[in-house]
């Protein structure tokens, strides 16, 4: 491997971990600074915009990085045509559910917060796309100067938005920091002029990429939040922090290596599939991940009820129990990663929203737990065996693509 490929290597590894660290940070900043209750509030404003971000996702920048074409200027202004709308529409969105959100969930954010958050999508919609082509090439410094960035200014803006305003509502405002950050520096880093197309044959193009993964990300978003929402729901709001505060810990490396992944390992699989190289890159990406999997739920399992107490306090230490159920859950969904990331490089971007399907299913069981007030480690422990099951799908699914004979392969 070439000094310039392992230095881009670490920047694709580093980006995600830094702006992980930074949603880690962000937490531990409100459990200390507003208190249980008031984080569990906060938290729900951020699994709000997450929601709508990942129901409205159409997969544009992965089209970039996929298709043949990815690299020219016409592709690329359609895409962000795609973008600005994908924007709009999740900005009123989320203006039109603020008011029903609110009733929702008693003694929770009000209307104006849920409202306020219409300029999170709105923002990041008007992105130049020019880092997602550097990837394509295997070039990371666009992409760790803006993401990077962006990140490092939700971190400053932490404090102050917590002082001016001392509960949950200073989430809304670091959400709008990061956000005009990342807008902001994608355009100060852009080679290539900004131009936006609304072609409509593009944008079916787009459509039929993006649908299934779309509604992948649908799913995606109910195995990731919704538990927390059931938990919000059927217990208080300090339970709820107790939850997320855990689901975050476990879930930090599935983001880091599913962020990473498409950074990385989609590229890669691209090229392997376009040269008809593929069983020879699948193996060592499948023990990666596989090793990382089982060190994440060991690891977690020990070090998770210790640490938690000692950087959140004695409040929001999790039992072995849930420490364990949760630890399994985020171990699962690494070692499913690098299917989605092959279905993607294939072009079947039906299929991870097929494997996600099982582990949505999940939630039906883990609702009629909270609502019987079971302890949440048995909540968690419907959320493992519906991972469990998703990556059983995936490994199915995937079967066909694997057992081909090497060949040369076409992109959208």
């Amino acid at each position: 491997m070439t000094l310039a490929r392992a230095k881009g290597r670490s920047l694709a590894w580093a980006v995600p971990v830094l702006a992980e660290a930074a949603a880690l940070g962000r937490s531990v900043a409100f459990a200390w600074a507003i208190g249980p209750d008031e984080l569990g509030r906060a938290m729900m404003l951020a699994l709000t915009v997450r929601l709508v971000e990942m129901a409205s996702d159409v997969g544009a920048e992965r089209l970039m990085v996929q298709a043949r074409d990815g690299h020219s200027a016409g592709l690329q202004a359609n895409l962000q045509g795609a973008l600005v709308l994908r924007g709009i529409i999740g900005a009123i969105l989320l203006i039109c559910v603020a008011p029903h959100l609110a009733a929702l969930f008693a003694d929770g954010p009000s209307s104006a917060s849920y409202a306020w958050l219409a300029v999170v999508p709105l923002l990041r919609g008007f992105a130049n796309l020019d880092l997602r082509r550097a990837e394509r090439v295997l070039r990371y410094r666009p992409m760790t100067i803006v993401e990077g960035g962006a990140t490092l200014a939700m971190a400053a803006a932490i404090m102050p938005a917590v002082a001016l305003f001392g509960d949950h509502r200073a989430m809304v405002w670091v959400l709008i920091a990061h956000a005009s950050a990342f807008a902001l520096l994608s355009h100060l880093i852009a080679a290539r002029r900004y131009r936006v197309r609304f072609s409509p044959p593009a944008l079916l193009r787009v459509w039929r990429f993006g649908a299934p993964l779309m509604l992948n990300a649908v799913l995606l978003f109910f195995t990731f939040y919704a538990d927390r929402m059931i938990v919000a729901w059927a217990y208080d709001w300090a339970t709820l922090a107790l939850y997320g505060v855990v689901l975050q810990l476990a879930l930090m490396p599935a983001q880091i290596v599913g962020r990473a992944a498409a950074s990385i390992v989609l590229p890669q699989l691209r090229q392997a599939l376009a040269l008809g190289r593929l069983t020879e890159v699948w193996g060592p990406v499948l023990a990666a991940h596989a090793g990382l999997a089982a060190a994440l739920v060991a690891g977690f399992t020990v070090v998770a009820p210790p640490a938690i107490a000692l950087v959140y306090g004695d409040a929001l230490r999790p039992d072995l129990a849930l420490a364990f159920a949760v630890g399994l859950a985020a171990g699962f969904r690494v070692l499913r990663t690098p299917y989605s990331q092959l279905a993607v490089a294939k072009g079947r971007t039906g299929d991870p929203a097929r494997a996600n399907l099982v582990r949505a299913l999940a939630l039906v069981p883990a609702a009629i737990f909270a609502a019987m007030g079971l302890p949440l480690a048995i909540i968690a422990s419907a959320a493992a065996a519906g991972e469990a099951g998703a990556t059983l799908r995936a490994w199915i699914l995937a079967g066909p693509v694997l057992s081909r004979p090497p060949q040369k392969v076409a992109f959208a």
